[in-house]
């Protein structure tokens, strides 16, 4: 019997018909350059191109992101406790960078290389969270500490004193006062665990300490934490406001000069932030000053205009707003933040934990972008001369970006773009091959990756970036190694290199891995992904 063959039926699913053999459209997706910085707040629908969802051991420039250096320990202190605060005093050509635990202060500017410790320039101490700033009176430059359990520490760019003393007519002492600040130049201090503040004469170093209440303006109680002076113009002018901020995030502004006298010393308004991380976690930038908080990193200039609610809008952490409570919810308090001006960087340290570990946040204070270090384990940092210098666990000195090692151990930075969908959303996509772009001094060794629906995870990367010994930039190359007349241009490289995901969204990636002895120049550029685009996903 002869069987008569039947048509051929499509396939047929819950989705409609199914194409039999057609072919899948290939096409390149652009990712550009990440000068947007890092921003983990953003959703699905609001992903930023140019922005990245990992960004860590890049500096964040103004055209993208370049990979740090490496770093050094420098010196280590007596008594091997934890660095707790940094601070350096500065006048004329006097430069003196200092370190302090919680037993002892320490010069750091040139101390003996470890395994060799540095003794302390001043023992026997019962608190490592000082509070520094500098009063220039008659010739002589001082260096104020307060640390709120042991007295006041003066240092004239020779030795440390306790003398001049601060008198006072009530029961206070000196080692109850745990910060303090310059305003009109007159020094302010703050009573630890109170509401009550005392100021100096004007000019004077020590002598009798006048009182300034402040129980009745501060609604919430709590205690003082920090203050500062402020204008709304740039810098210090005729227009500086005296600052007092609580822990419960009140800050009390007054403006005058004369603290004795309530018509000319006037309270301007109270108003209300999150809580403050730390009475060190604020720092000047340009016309304003920025207070990390429970809430983000907050500008002064905007807490006038808007609620607490509000603030957290303009807040200049906005694009890490995520990690930045999940840092500050595990710590509270113990914060640090300082400026690197000739790299136009803010660094961000704050104490370790187990929820945000060995991260520090990196601000670009011209862009408002942000990255992430990680191997530091930086407890507090400091410039001197030019460099970055940081505290850390043990007692260790470091110097930061420099070299292309930490401690000659080699480590990797890692960028992981915006997630972004091939096609329409919810259309599946398959990336075959990513086509990235660098520019650096000499050719990297480069690992790129892609990733699918907010898949964070980062590969390793073996394959070690040395610097250029023959290099001919100057304090890079070696004398009678380097070639003076050889190219020391920027050029750009490309790698093309397959990977492989799968999903509705898809991002791409690299990873450097930096060896050597001296610290890479690289910057990541735009990347393209040859994605496979699919059938609808739902």
């Amino acid at each position: 019997m002869r069987i008569q063959p039947r048509p051929g039926r499509i396939g047929q699913s819950n989705r409609g018909a199914v194409s039999i053999g057609r072919e899948q459209t290939s096409q390149p997706v652009t990712f550009p350059a990440p000068k947007g910085g890092l921003v983990t707040t953003a959703d699905m629908a609001a992903q930023q191109p140019g922005s990245a969802t990992v960004l860590r051991n890049f500096l964040p420039t103004l055209i993208g992101c370049k990979i740090r250096g490496g770093s050094q320990k420098k010196g280590l202190a007596a008594d091997g406790g934890d660095i707790r605060s940094a601070f350096k005093y500065k006048y004329g050509s006097n430069e003196k960078l200092f370190m302090a635990t919680a037993s002892g202060i320490y010069n750091m500017t040139s101390p003996a290389a470890p395994p060799t410790t540095t003794a302390a320039d001043v023992s026997g101490m019962s608190g490592g969270d000082w509070c520094a700033f500098q009063h220039t009176n008659a010739g002589t430059s001082y260096l104020v500490c307060v640390n709120g359990a042991n007295d006041r520490q003066l240092y004239n760019g020779t030795t440390w004193a306790t003398t001049p003393a601060i008198t006072f007519s009530d029961s206070t002492t000196m080692s109850q006062l745990n910060y303090g600040w310059l305003f009109k130049n007159r020094e302010f201090f703050l009573k630890n665990g109170t509401l009550d503040a005392y100021y100096l004469a004007i000019n004077a170093v020590g002598g009798a300490a006048s009182l300034f209440p402040l129980g009745g303006v501060m609604k919430k109680g709590g205690s003082l934490l920090t203050g500062f002076s402020w204008s709304l113009e740039s810098g210090d002018g005729l227009n500086d406001m005296c600052v007092f901020v609580s822990t419960e995030g009140e800050i009390a502004v007054y403006a005058g000069t004369d603290p004795s006298s309530a018509s000319d010393f006037a309270l301007k308004g109270v108003y209300q932030i999150g809580k403050p991380l730390g009475k060190n976690a604020w720092i000047r930038a340009g016309g304003d000053i920025l207070i990390a908080t429970t809430d983000g990193l907050t500008p002064m200039s905007q807490v006038f205009q808007r609620d607490r609610q509000a603030l957290s809008l303009v807040s200049v952490s906005r694009p890490i707003e995520d990690d930045w409570r999940k840092a500050a919810n595990a710590t509270g308090t113990g914060w640090t933040l300082k400026q690197w001006p000739e790299q136009n960087l803010v660094f961000v340290a704050f104490p370790e934990n187990t929820v945000v570990s060995d991260t520090t946040f990196v601000l670009n204070v011209l862009t408002g972008r942000w990255s992430t270090i990680s191997n530091w384990q930086a407890l507090c940092y400091e410039t001197l001369q030019g460099g970055l210098f940081f505290g850390s666990l043990d007692g260790y000195c470091w110097q930061g970006d420099t070299s292309g090692t930490d401690d000659g151990l080699t480590f990797s930075a890692t960028y992981l773009s915006q997630f972004s969908p091939a096609g329409q959303f919810g259309q599946r996509s398959t990336a075959t091959l990513a086509h990235m772009y660098f520019r650096a001094k000499s050719k990297p060794k480069v690992r790129l990756f892609a990733r699918a629906d907010y898949d964070k995870s980062t590969p390793t990367f073996n394959s070690v970036t040395e610097g250029d010994a023959s290099s001919s930039e100057w304090d890079v190359g070696l004398w009678d190694v380097a070639t003076w007349d050889g190219t020391s241009e920027v050029q750009r490289y490309d790698f093309r290199q397959n990977v492989r995901a799968t999903g509705d969204m898809l991002a791409v990636g690299c990873v450097i891995t930096s060896g050597g002895s001296f610290k890479l120049n690289v910057e990541v550029d735009l990347a393209t992904v040859q994605v496979s685009v699919g059938e609808a996903s739902a």
